[in-house]
């Protein structure tokens, strides 16, 4: 080959492979400052989503704090509720206690009535025997002085309970005709009805005949009486004009 030629083909490579490297050059220079910008963009791009994250985190901590508040709301209604239907509760075996519709135990006082001795003089009086009324006033004494149940011969009674009778007998509700001698025991406080029982002004006419026909009144204190349950009908009496 001509010297010239050869000479000409090392030209003509030197001249390729500086064409080439200038090629790699500018993309290296290009890559070079278009990565930046990519960065820049990919950092901003990162600080909006952790910017949107921030607001759906406050978003979210604001639901969870309403929640919350609704939560402890609803919690607080219910306790409400809950004491509201206790105290219902309590009142009712309260009412149920007063009205003799449950067992009742506790102290109290026992209360003894009974017949004065039949008198030949007396020209038919029959004074000397305990009535109806007699057995009324006491218990209403007794309910007066604080007692939460009371009951006669073992027959509870309620404030509503009616009492009737004659010569002797009493009939108490719907109950059966009852004799003396009367055992009235009430559980409440003892203390109260101890005193209202001990004055003088309290039962005046039983403790007349007392006086005069020799009936029986005493009482004392018990440290605990059981009262059975009110089994009779609580429909109220009224007297009527004969």
């Amino acid at each position: 080959m001509h010297p010239s030629a050869n000479r000409r083909g090392s030209i003509l490579l030197i001249a390729l492979t500086a064409l080439a490297f200038g090629f790699f050059a500018a993309g290296q220079l290009r890559a070079g400052l278009i990565n930046p910008s990519n960065r820049l963009e990919r950092n901003e791009a990162l600080v909006r989503s952790v910017q949107d994250l921030e607001k759906e985190n406050a978003a979210d901590r604001q639901n969870l704090t309403a929640l919350r508040q609704e939560i402890a709301d609803i919690e607080k209604g219910e306790a409400q509720r809950s004491t509201a239907a206790g105290q219902l509760q309590r009142e009712v075996d309260d009412l149920r206690a007063h009205a003799g519709l449950k067992p009742l135990r506790g102290p109290g006082v026992t209360v003894q009535i009974g017949n004065g001795p039949p008198r030949p003089s007396s020209g038919g009086s029959v004074d000397y025997l305990v009535t109806f009324q007699d057995v009324q006033d006491v218990a209403f004494l007794l309910f007066a002085g604080g007692a939460e149940g009371v009951a006669v011969n073992g027959r509870r009674l309620s404030p509503l309970s009616f009492y009737q009778g004659q010569a002797g007998t009493v009939v108490i509700d719907q109950g059966p005709p009852v004799l003396a001698p009367f055992k009235i025991q009430a559980v409440g406080d003892r203390n109260q009805m101890e005193r209202l029982l001990g004055e003088s002004s309290s039962l005046g006419d039983l403790r007349l005949r007392r006086d005069r026909y020799g009936l029986s009144l005493g009482w004392s204190a018990e440290g605990e009486i059981s009262l059975p349950a009110y089994d009779s009908s609580l429909q109220v009496r009224y007297a009527h004009p004969g």
